[in-house]
This record gives C-alpha cells, sequence and structure tokens, in this order.
C-alpha cells in the first residue's frame, strides 16, 4: 500500500520517497513507490504530471492511477537510464497544475455551500467533474426556471470566496463515518473535507487551504434533464 503524502499538504510539490516495484500492465509501464504527492485521476480530479528521479534513471510521469489495493501507479516513460529496485526516489509534480486542480475541486465543493446558502434544498449533490476544462456539479433535484438562478447563484459563491472560508480535510474512522452518514470502504476510514460553516463530505481530492485563494468564479450555464441539475463553473 503506498502512503497518499498529498492527503496531507495540498502544497507540498516535491518528496523523498523509495522505489518498490516496475510493472508493466495494457496501460504501460508503472513505478510503484512506498509514498506519494502525486494525486491519482478519480472523485472528478485529473492526476497530477511531473517527474522521479534519481542518479540511475529519470522517469517522466504521464498519468496516475490507484488501485483497489491501495498501490498507486505512477505511468510514463523513462527519458533517461533504466529501472533499478529499491534506490532512493525524488519526486517533483507540476506544481503549478497541481494548484489549478486544487482550486478547481474546491470551487466545486463551495458550489454545493452556496446551493445550500440559497435555500435550494430540493437538489443533492451526486457528481463533481472537476478539470479545468468545463467543470460542473450535478444534483439530484430539479432547479425550476434554472436560467434565473445563475446571476444568485454567481453572487452567492463570490461571496463565499470573499468571505476567506478555512477549508480543512480530516479522517474519520469507519464507525465515525458510519455515525456521520459519510461513505466510506467497508471497515476503512473515510476522509472528510469540510468548508468553515457547512457540513463536510467524504472527498480524497486535493484542496486550496480556504476560499479566498480560489478567485472569482463564473456561473457559466444550468442544465435540467430527466431529474438531474448539472450547474458548469468555471474559475475567471
Amino acid at each position: 500500500m503506498t502512503e497518499l503524502i498529498y492527503l496531507q499538504d495540498t502544497y507540498l510539490s516535491t518528496l523523498e520517497a523509495r522505489a518498490q516495484e516496475l510493472i508493466c500492465d495494457d496501460f504501460g509501464e508503472a513505478l510503484v513507490l512506498d509514498k506519494t504527492i502525486f494525486y491519482p485521476q478519480g472523485g472528478g480530479q485529473p492526476s497530477d504530471s511531473g517527474e522521479i528521479v534519481c542518479d540511475t534513471f529519470v522517469f517522466e510521469v504521464s498519468k496516475v492511477r490507484l488501485t483497489n489495493d491501495g498501490l498507486v501507479m505512477h505511468y510514463g516513460e523513462f527519458s533517461s537510464g533504466g529501472w533499478v529496485e529499491g534506490l532512493a526516489v525524488e519526486l517533483k509534480i507540476d506544481a503549478v497544475k497541481r494548484l489549478v486542480h486544487a482550486k478547481v475541486h474546491s470551487a466545486g465543493h463551495l458550489l454545493d455551500c452556496a446551493v445550500s446558502s440559497l435555500g435550494l434544498n430540493q437538489l443533492s449533490p451526486t457528481k463533481g467533474f472537476h478539470f479545468p476544462e468545463g467543470p460542473y456539479v450535478e444534483y439530484e433535484g430539479i432547479l425550476e426556471d434554472s436560467s434565473s438562478w445563475i446571476a444568485p447563484l454567481e453572487k452567492k459563491i463570490n461571496e463565499l470566496v470573499l468571505q476567506d472560508l478555512e477549508i480543512q480535510g480530516y479522517l474519520l474512522s469507519a464507525e465515525q463515518a458510519a455515525n456521520q452518514g459519510v461513505w466510506a470502504p467497508e471497515g476503512k476510514s473515510a476522509r472528510v473535507v469540510s468548508f468553515d460553516g457547512f457540513q463536510g463530505c467524504g472527498c480524497g481530492g486535493t484542496h486550496v487551504s480556504s476560499t479566498k485563494e480560489i478567485g472569482e468564479l463564473i456561473i457559466r450555464k444550468i442544465k435540467v434533464k430527466k431529474g438531474v441539475t448539472r450547474i458548469a463553473y468555471a474559475l475567471k
């Protein structure tokens, strides 16, 4: 199992780790390490990219995935040298891309807060797409006269940005998660992300530390279809 250091510090862009295994599968070559700062794609957020380097090789990481048994697979290719097991390596992520991903993901959660603040209780979040290209959140429920809500939602979400609300991530035990109605894998802990003054929700993504870091947001459009309301947003 890979230790997920990215859950502890969104802003950490370099890390010393140890190379454990080189795996070749249908997706290509992947390095497995004892710990990582590379975020694996999931939860609607894209993976990090960067490089893993040591005296023997340079491995360019293009995509990252998390297996069901807890291994983080760093896919890419050797730009120099070749595999040697057990070496101490340095991880370097694209810090600019990481920060953009964290802002977009936090903005999606802040949209939930804005929806709640406006009393739109008929909407229950079900899916988030937090890629920089066309992010949105889908809600179960219908928002009547949806286009008329674009301006109020945009006003409210930017008010919350300016309030500089603290954003925190923390772990709940399996028992605590069950008691609080937070989803977690059976018998395992759950990570929760909360915005000051709002109820937290389960999330394994990277986030900025306060809403002010997100910056101004735009509500691009609202679409209602087959009982689902999709609210598209963007960083300005």
